[in-house]
């Protein structure tokens, strides 16, 4: 036999006798045979002697190490290929459902090994190659492109997108919804671990320019007074994002528009940026305009939709991940680029205020594509230690500077953008093949706003802005771009590492923090309510298509409601309101209290003496109108204390009965890890058994006070946990009932799924 046959492994044959179960335990113990021989070759390099001096002095053992060498790899890769198909060996998020059948979806590279595998498998069947019918491409097709674009909006990164997620039309654009992959694990492993990259793109922009004393007047008679005003001294440096609630025009604190967030041009002060959610930029814009009639003031209103861009990014890793992506100009005076420098240590942008502000400017991402994360150093200098800590200290002024703000920069810099084709032809010019290339004064340098995204977290007097974990998983950065630059950016963050998210995804974000997002989780809006409409057909449709005796029969099990929060039957009002001034959808009459202090008051009878405290403070006295407390709701989290998980449009009621509270919260007010005696154990673990038997009833209508807009297992928590609203009423009987029955265990209630003949124990707890 050779030495080249040597180093080849023979292949083991099986009996074909045997069943297809126990051919694959004969591969299985043929497979850890390999890999064990694979383990004790590795002994053999031991006793081959170290080579000194040139390279080519002992050309005998190094023949014998490359020998060993070609031996190993050989049986390792015989072992993969025991139990591994060529469309396994593929990555997870590269693989495909019909790979296994349809060749040319996989690499060129496994294409001839699948046929193989293929023909293995079934020998008589042909291989038959597919014809496929060449479509003829338009003529011009960036008017094709703007047809198809009449009834929605495309992003600049819808090509991207559309090739490998979800696409779906709503809020007036065509926006990615999740992955083309089928586990949920995947993306929430990234955002805990490494990073998140969303294009929120579709928010809505808008300019008001003018003094920063008019705009002010506009926008108290809209804004939330429980926050800061716009003009508080934190942000009208214009190194800080705010955030607040948008109101119709002196409605505070009924009838919500929605959040939005907001951020002063630095110097000037003479500028205003709003950023505003899609499903509500119509109403927002009304009621913007209706505010600048009212009080008579000179503000000048832009819609900034197509000049700007937004990503924003999630995860531990974010920073990392910018740092490798964004090139700061060397030679440019900006205290941004220098901070920025600075920082480049920095492990997470939680140790940064809330909403602070970096103006950047940086070279064309695509000289130095593809950019890679380096692996994280835990070591840190003294010096650069002491760098970041001051910087965080004392935030620098004027470094949220940048010519992002001004419209011509913004329209040169698109029309003057190099094409990929110029820099293919750089670098082809290069005398070492994929060297990066280097910035000249031709190339653009793009002025960009880095902003630290999240907020402050509290807890007082039983009401929590809390998140469930760590701040890291919630908080992060937003990157605003100007138009023409949002896909090569795009392009170096996806190839650094960071994992794309649909708007999907970041809701299931936002359960997983615990936080409600907006519209599907806003009751008392106007965006809720077509939301709501639009997920109620959806739903319909689903379980008309499912015959009779398949599909569950609501009427008999007495679920009026069984796919919408129907937040009107819990009132005794008119559902709905009619806006026809304004040519807008349908309103509820119920209304949502935002705020810590006015949930917190709202429940202590102190709801008017707040209210009228804060509208005194931002000159609105005299025209308010304390609302109605019976259509009054409260966002609330609840936490399953047994197994079990809530479902989207299950329904909250009052634990009332003494009897049933005990039965449910038994087996957490009696555990003790102190209990060591077997008898006590095993006499403990016979009571919770008997008392797990007994059913609880399904409680009557008038117990019912909630709804939850969000539901499911919590991959945080470890349990069923779910976000929805509940009455100002039935929270107070709540507490009442907490203070008269003495219990141990607070805010105990009973949350039904749709579908469900039985109820389930939680602990609700109240959002502000």
């Amino acid at each position: 036999m050779s030495s080249k046959e040597a180093g080849k492994p023979t292949k083991p044959k099986l009996d074909e006798s045997l069943t297809g179960k126990q051919k694959r335990r004969e591969r299985n113990k043929l497979a850890r045979q390999i890999g064990t021989h694979n383990k004790t070759d590795n002994s053999l390099t031991d006793n081959i002697p170290k080579i000194s001096g040139p390279i080519y002095a002992d050309r005998h053992a190094l023949a014998r190490i490359m020998e060993i060498n070609a031996m190993q790899s050989n049986i390792k890769k015989s072992s993969f290929a025991l139990n591994e198909l060529a469309f396994q060996s593929l990555p997870r998020g590269l693989r495909r459902r019909a790979a296994s059948h349809n060749l040319n979806r996989l690499p060129a590279r496994l294409r001839a090994k699948a046929a193989r595998e293929a023909h293995s498998s079934a020998p008589g069947t042909p291989l038959i190659r597919k014809k496929v019918k060449k479509i003829k491409p338009p003529g011009n097709i960036v008017q094709e492109f703007l047809r198809r674009q009449k009834s929605k909006k495309w992003l600049e990164t819808h090509m991207w997108h559309t090739k490998r997620m979800k696409m779906t039309d709503i809020w007036g654009h065509r926006i990615a919804a999740r992955p083309n992959t089928k586990s949920v694990r995947v993306t929430y492993r990234s955002f805990t671990r490494l990073s998140i990259v969303h294009d929120a793109s579709y928010m809505a922009c808008i300019e008001l320019a003018g003094h920063v004393d008019s705009i002010a007047t506009v926008l108290n008679t809209l804004t939330d007074a429980g926050l800061p005003s716009v003009t508080s001294e934190r942000y009208i440096k214009g190194n800080r994002m705010g955030t607040t609630h948008l109101y119709e025009y002196m409605a505070y604190p009924t009838r919500l528009i929605c959040p939005i967030s907001f951020l002063w041009k630095p110097q000037t002060k003479d500028t205003l940026w709003l950023w505003i959610h899609p499903a509500a930029t119509n109403e927002a814009l009304c009621f913007i305009k209706k505010a600048i009639e009212e009080t008579k003031m000179e503000v000048q209103l832009n819609d900034l939709r197509e000049e700007l861009l937004r990503f924003e990014l999630t995860g531990p890793r974010s920073t990392s991940l910018l740092q490798s992506i964004l090139d700061p100009v060397a030679n440019k005076d900006s205290k941004g680029n220098q901070t920025w420098k600075d920082l480049h240590q920095l492990r997470s942008s939680c140790s940064l205020s809330p909403g602070s502000v970096l103006g950047l400017v940086v070279n064309d991402p695509r000289l130095r594509f593809p950019q890679k994360v380096p692996p994280r150093n835990n070591q840190i200098s003294i010096e650069e230690q002491q760098t970041i800590q001051k910087i965080l200290e004392h935030w620098p002024s004027n470094v949220a500077e940048t010519s992002i703000w001004d419209k011509s920069e913004r329209d040169t810099l698109c029309e003057k953008k190099a094409s990929e084709y110029a820099l293919n032809l750089r670098r082809q010019e290069n005398l070492v093949p994929g060297t990066k290339l280097q910035p000249n004064t031709t190339d653009a340098q793009i002025p960009i706003l880095l902003i630290q995204r999240g907020g402050p977290a509290y807890n007082k007097a039983g009401i929590t802005q809390k998140p469930l974990s760590s701040h890291e998983l919630v908080e992060g950065w937003t990157l605003i771009l100007p138009r023409g630059w949002g896909l090569p950016f795009w392009k170096s963050l996806v190839f650094a590492g960071a994992r794309v998210a649909g708007f999907e995804d970041v809701r299931a974000m936002h359960f997983e923090s615990g936080f409600p997002c907006f519209p599907q989780d806003y009751p008392g809006t106007r965006a809720f309510e077509v939301h709501r409409q639009l997920m109620k057909k959806e739903a319909e449709k689903v379980w008309e298509k499912r015959p009779p005796a398949k599909r569950v029969n609501f009427v008999k099990r007495g679920i009026e409601h069984p796919f919408e929060c129907a937040f009107e039957s819990l009132a005794t009002v008119e559902h709905m309101e009619i806006d026809n001034a304004h040519n807008l959808p349908p309103r509820p009459t119920f209304t949502l209290i935002q705020g810590e202090r006015l949930v917190r008051d709202i429940l202590t009878d102190d709801f008017e003496t707040t209210l009228e405290t804060l509208t005194r403070q931002r000159g609105l006295e005299g025209e308010k109108q304390a609302p109605q407390l019976d259509d009054a709701l409260i966002k609330i989290r609840v936490k399953y204390i047994d197994r079990g998980k809530p479902a989207p449009y299950a329904m909250v009621y009052l634990l009332e009965d003494f009897e049933e509270y005990d039965q449910c919260t038994f087996h957490i007010r009696h555990q003790s890890p102190l209990k060591k005696s077997k008898r006590k154990l095993k006499e403990l673990l016979e009571v919770q058994t008997d008392i797990s038997k007994k059913s609880i009833a399904i409680p009557e209508k008038p117990q019912h006070i909630g709804y939850i807009t969000n539901g499911n297992f919590s991959l945080t928590l470890g349990y069923g946990f779910g976000v929805g609203a509940c009455t100002v009423n039935g929270l107070k009987k709540m507490d009442a009932i907490d203070t008269l029955q003495k219990r141990t265990m607070k805010k105990m209630v009973l949350v039904r799924n749709p579908s469900s003949l039985e109820v389930r124990a939680a602990q609700l707890e109240v959002l502000c």
